[in-house]
């Protein structure tokens, strides 16, 4: 077989080819990894950037965030403060409790009224947190809501998604305005879909549950998680590469006419440190006086 058969039938042969493929859909695998964390990224990085953006911005009109009730929260004005003048509705039947929200850790209840405004819209608030009652599914304690007219600032949130499954009595799962509607007693206002508000301030002030915490602005270990799934993608083409050319290295040491394996054998056997190893060095030594005159004396006789 020639050099160039030995060559092609090395790069070309199945272990080979399938080696390539393996290299290529790891390659693949991790370059598509770090896209998605980078994408992750700059999800995070977006969201942050409206956060910093609206969270402590001057409160605006309604009207100026939502042209109409059923209008959607653009994902540019989630966070936007907004001022209502009016009233909650206080019956008990509008007063809501939404089950299995955390803070801190703990599991409980996001208290949610609607706010009736003087303009005649209504937007479902969230008035805070509230703990659980031991081991059963009730909130402990709430607060009463307060009458009368109010002043309040709330930061608008985009609508939850429905969820189908049954509520219990006085709860939901999730703030989906077009759901809680059926829930709540037929008044003339109407209902905000697209959105739901988290509320700010109460003036005049009253009890309220625990205020819901700050949103989190940090970006997270997503970009970093990218670069280290796209370094490490570059490891299976390296390795890839690096055995193809000690495979071809090989072939051609062996298809080398001059190359003698013996010479290798008698190479190696001639650095046998046995060989080298260094003689012990003798010394002689020194003859005493009576052995040189028993010497003189032999050599006298033998004359």
């Amino acid at each position: 077989m020639t050099a160039g058969s030995s060559r092609r039938s090395a790069l070309l042969g199945r272990d080979s080819l399938l080696g390539l493929l393996g290299v290529t859909l790891a390659f693949a695998l991790c370059v598509g990894l770090g896209f998605w964390q980078f994408g992750r990224f700059e999800d995070r990085r977006d969201s942050a950037a409206v956060i910093d953006a609206n969270h402590d911005a001057p409160p605006v009109a309604l009207s100026e965030v939502l042209p109409s009730p059923d209008a959607p929260l653009a994902a540019t004005d989630d966070w936007t403060p907004v001022a209502l003048d009016g009233r909650y509705c206080t019956d008990p039947e509008c007063v809501l409790y939404v089950r299995n929200r955390q803070v801190s850790g703990q599991v409980g209840f996001w208290q949610l009224v609607p706010f009736r405004a003087d303009e005649g819209t209504t937007v479902l608030v969230v008035r805070g947190w509230v703990g659980s009652q031991g081991t059963t599914s009730a909130p402990a304690d709430p607060p009463p809501v307060p009458e009368g007219e109010l002043a309040i600032t709330v930061r608008l949130r985009p609508a939850e998604p429905m969820l189908d499954r049954e509520n219990p009595p006085g709860q939901v799962h999730s703030v989906n305005p077009p759901q809680i509607a059926e829930l709540l007693p037929e008044d003339d206002s109407v209902l905000v879909d697209g959105a739901y508000g988290d509320l700010a301030e109460e003036d005049p002030a009253s009890p309220r549950p625990a205020a819901l915490p700050e949103p989190d602005t940090s970006l997270g270990p997503h970009l970093s998680y990218a670069f280290q799934w796209w370094v490490f993608a570059l490891f299976f083409p390296v390795a890839w590469i690096y055995r193809t050319r000690r495979t071809l290295q090989d072939l051609d040491t062996d298809d080398d006419p001059y190359h003698d394996p013996d010479d290798e054998e008698r190479r190696s056997a001639s650095h046998d440190t046995t060989a080298h190893r260094p003689r012990r060095a003798t010394h002689s030594r020194r003859r005493s006086q009576d052995e040189e005159e028993e010497d003189a004396l032999i050599d006298h006789q033998g004359h």
